[in-house]
């Protein structure tokens, strides 16, 4: 199932252990819940916990790490020492002591006992589906809230998942679970990106990664300041909740702009970043992304709003809104070389097209 050969013994929980540091600098308390149960399995099958024999590290995998993982999977986003977190970790403790210190009569017992004695299932294809019903709550969690470290979680329990399957050997769940310390440290390094580098309303590159791209920057290139008009007048009648909506709908046309890179530059600000010969048809391309606006329509639900006595305003049913933007184009030229002053100059166009009546592309 895994190429075995390619994975040095110590590589499993080498890499798990790496993802989990990397999820405790990052924060991500579910992964490191996670991490730290598939890094003590990873040690477990290795022989390292288990100190007699690996074959009881892969019995106690099966045994205790599917119900370590479905509760980390099933607990909320919380801080990494709350009382449930504890407990949990209390849990793999008590996991680990009678991994190392159960009596050779006692095993047999706990092996037949756990992970669920009672079914009429090996232990080990009762641990592959508690495994992979881990992996379906990270799953639903991602498809419901949008976080890929959830997305992430989901693949990285998959893996484990078909690694304790019946007919999987010892060095193929060694293999399996280096395959997920991989997952695990790439979606950690990914999830941190996006918190980074993209803005979660809008899901276009932030105002960080414009910096970066901008510092980059050279030969020709054109940039575009994009300002939604009278959005705080459209927040304050309709609310915030349909101004979020409004946001990423507008977002998703700047995105469409041939030839440009979009980016969200704060409040109801986006940028579009021209480079190349693609900054000829900068205008052009304004216009187009000015015109798809004004003719989109997004459904939004206006909640009430408190009016100068304090008293909730009228509540409106759902219904379907239009806005514009304006943009101000500026080009580099012999006027403007610097990156600073292209933007500048791009900011001095926006607000000329706001003096003019807004709903304008106005170019320096």
């Amino acid at each position: 199932m895994f190429a075995t050969g390619f994975w040095p013994p110590l590589a499993a929980p080498l890499l798990n252990g790496m993802a989990l540091l990397l999820a405790l600098g990052f924060r991500r308390n579910r992964a490191v819940l996670v991490l730290i149960v598939l890094t003590v399995a990873s040690l477990a099958v290795t022989g390292a916990v288990a100190l007699e024999q690996a074959e009881r590290g892969l019995d106690s995998v099966r045994m205790f790490t599917p119900w370590l993982l479905l509760a980390a999977a099933a607990l909320p986003e919380r801080g990494l020492l709350t009382r449930r977190n504890l407990l949990l970790l209390l849990l793999l403790v008590t996991a680990m002591w009678l991994t190392v210190s159960a009596p050779d009569h006692v095993w047999p017992g706990l092996r037949g006992a756990l992970p669920l004695g009672l079914l009429p299932w090996s232990s080990a294809a009762v641990a592959a589906a508690l495994t992979l019903l881990a992996a379906a709550l990270c799953v639903l969690r991602w498809v419901l809230v949008g976080t890929p470290m959830e997305a992430g979680l989901g693949v990285v329990l998959t893996v484990c998942g078909l690694a304790l399957m019946p007919m999987v050997r010892l060095d193929n769940v060694r293999a399996a679970y280096a395959v997920a310390g991989a997952g695990a440290l790439f979606a950690v390094l990914y999830a941190s990106y996006r918190m980074a580098f993209v803005d979660a309303l809008s899901s276009l590159p932030n105002r960080r990664a414009l910096d970066e791209t901008l510092a980059r920057l050279g030969g020709a290139f054109a940039i575009a300041m994009v300002d939604i008009d009278h959005f705080k007048q459209f927040n304050d009648t309709h609310g915030h909740d349909a101004g979020d909506r409004v946001l990423h709908a507008v977002a998703q046309q700047l995105r469409r702009t041939h030839g440009a890179q979009a980016f969200r530059y704060g409040g109801e600000e986006f940028c579009l970043l021209f480079t190349g010969a693609r900054s000829r048809d900068a205008a052009k391309a304004c216009e187009d992304a000015r015109a798809r606006v004004e003719a989109m329509q997004v459904r939004v639900r206006s909640t009430p709003v408190r009016n100068r006595q304090g008293a909730n305003a009228r509540r409106t049913d759902v219904s379907e809104v239009h806005v514009t933007v304006s943009i101000g184009l500026a080009v580099r030229d012999s006027a403007a070389r610097a990156v600073s002053e292209v933007l500048k100059a791009a900011d001095q166009a926006l607000y000329r097209a706001k003096a003019k009546g807004r709903n304008k592309v106005v170019t320096r």
